[in-house]
């Protein structure tokens, strides 16, 4: 096996909930997120009529499925993400008004963010952002004909007691969370779909010094995450595998760690 090759075996290996290993029931809600809280404002992308971001998640229900792509989700509670348009003119403006759409990305690990584009319109020019605050949670929209509907009290366990634990062992999680939030924001910073082009590839490479100047951030976080989004820039240079995906591979992993961490403290009853 080539060095490439096994890097790319390693990469897609999936590291998920437990409840992934075991066949999903047909039309069930899938889990109950908890979307990671970020230091950073994340860049939206618009294009093609659509501006979108992907965001950090973790499962928070072990007894129910991993959400499949594109499963929706709607935000719990009276939090709700900081989503901020700057114009030309250096003006800050609040889009949390906006109507949004949440889906699932990749598994537990992320979910993707998004409105249309036209809802910028009267605005003229303008760069969009998101944050994510503490202890936000997201509810997967109801499903007809679900066979194991989603309970008041299952709602109330997670987004309470299961999420502070989560906001305990992961929100404020030292280097790793921060390493994934670091990846997090080169993954959106290149295309969605398909292989970026060189010019793509080395925008988001000479992006990661200007991200870090956003945050007090420790230096192995920074090293460990600039180890990784190196590798990832080499061995995607040919091949089948991205630049975008191998360090959403990366980043699924580190989340993955973290999501295990939780569920050991949350069946030792910590």
């Amino acid at each position: 096996m080539t060095r490439a090759n096994a890097l790319r075996w390693r990469l897609l290996y999936p590291l998920a909930c437990l409840s992934v290993l075991a066949p999903a029931t047909a039309l069930a809600a899938p889990q109950i997120l908890a979307v990671a809280a970020t230091d950073m404002p994340l860049p939206l992308t618009c294009e093609a009529g659509e501006c979108h971001v992907e965001l950090t998640t973790i499962c928070l229900q072990e007894h129910r499925a991993s959400p499949n792509p594109g499963a929706g989700y709607y935000v719990h509670g009276e939090r709700f993400f900081d989503l901020t348009g700057r114009t030309e003119t250096g003006q800050d403006i609040s889009l949390a008004h906006l109507p949004i759409t949440i889906t699932a990305a990749r598994g537990h690990n992320a979910v993707r963010v998004a409105f249309r584009q036209r809802e910028l319109t009267k605005y003229g020019p303008m760069e969009v952002s998101l944050k994510v605050p503490d202890n936000l949670s997201l509810i997967p929209l109801p499903i007809r004909d679900d066979v194991n509907p989603m309970t008041e009290v299952e709602i109330a366990l997670a987004t309470g007691p299961q999420r502070a634990l989560a906001s305990s062992l992961v929100d404020q999680n030292g280097d790793r969370r921060v390493e994934a939030e670091l990846l997090n924001q080169v993954i959106n910073r290149l295309p969605e779909r398909g292989r970026a082009s060189d010019t793509e590839r080395a925008a988001a490479r000479a992006s990661y010094p200007e991200i870090l100047t956003n945050a007090a951030i420790s230096a192995s976080a920074k090293a460990n995450a600039r180890q990784k989004l190196e590798a990832c820039y080499t061995e995607t240079i040919a091949g089948s595998l991205s630049f975008r995906g191998c360090l959403a591979s990366w980043h699924d992993r580190l989340i993955g760690k973290l999501n295990t961490q939780y569920w050991a403290a949350a069946k030792s009853g910590s």
